[in-house]
């Protein structure tokens, strides 16, 4: 399965165009767990924006990614953040199920900035072979109302499934999922991610 990634900002356009003013400006990126590829791609535009444009500090936030980061733009503590396509969908239209109490009205998409390719991995021993095979297992969904976990939601139910047909649930990001994996104990994750990501 293949997703997009677009950047969002409250007010980033105007910042970045408006003539330099003496005072110093702050740009804070939000970006994601420091195992995924949001962060090291926060740090790089971070960079660009902090040598290109005159009197501007940025800030780079590590965080649970897509939906905090589009929460945090609503309430004024981020000026530019990364999300996935469909987090950005839920936001503006406001869904609840996806961890959005209100509409945001406050966002607005710069741009994609890479294919996002959503991947399960299970171990050899777990015989996990097909989405069915999940039932009764533990799997790794990502980091509570991230859009990995959004997205681990909307596949078990196309597949027909729920959290509740799996045998542990575990809200990890990348690093720590396959940490568990490696020691035996964690069936499977599903990592919703760039081709660059660490883990």
């Amino acid at each position: 399965m293949k997703r997009t990634i677009f950047g969002a900002a409250a007010a980033l356009a105007l910042a970045a165009s408006a003539p330099c003013a003496q005072a110093q400006s702050f740009i804070n990126v939000l970006t994601g767990g420091t195992s995924g590829v949001y962060y090291p791609l926060g740090v790089a535009i971070g960079k660009i924006y902090g040598d290109k444009i005159p009197n501007v500090k940025t800030q780079v936030q590590a965080t649970k990614a897509s939906v905090e980061n589009l929460i945090l733009l609503q309430q004024g503590r981020g000026e530019l953040a990364f999300t996935l396509g469909d987090s950005l969908k839920a936001a503006w239209d406001g869904e609840e199920e996806a961890g959005f109490k209100t509409k945001l009205d406050k966002l607005r998409t710069i741009g994609a900035i890479y294919p996002n390719y959503i991947q399960i991995v299970a171990t050899a021993e777990s015989g996990i072979k097909t989405l069915a095979d999940l039932k009764g297992k533990s799997l790794s969904v990502g980091a509570p109302k991230s859009g990995t976990e959004l997205n681990s939601r909307a596949i078990l139910t196309a597949a027909g499934m729920s959290y509740k047909d799996l045998g542990k649930v575990e809200y990890l990001p990348f690093a720590e999922s396959v940490d568990l994996m490696k020691n035996r104990q964690l069936a499977a994750t599903l990592q919703s991610a760039g081709a660059a990501s660490p883990r």
